[in-house]
């Protein structure tokens, strides 16, 4: 069974790689041990993402994103 991870991409205020989860997740959920490593590899790409947007362009966007794990 496939989760949505949704996320945004973004900065802080000085400019670094900033990423707000946009998927409710804990909040009571019962994850088993296979599916919460999926999380976790999903969680390193985004974070991988994040760090791969420049931080120094003045034409920076924020991009919303959806990973499957």
């Amino acid at each position: 069974m496939h989760h949505p991870l949704e996320y945004t991409l973004c900065r802080t205020h000085r400019g670094t790689p900033l990423v707000t989860l946009d998927s409710p997740l804990g909040n009571g959920q019962e994850i088993k041990p296979d599916t919460l490593r999926a999380l976790a590899y999903a969680l390193l790409d985004v974070a991988a993402q994040a760090e791969q947007q420049e931080p120094g362009s003045k034409h920076y966007r924020t991009r919303k994103g959806v990973v499957q794990f």
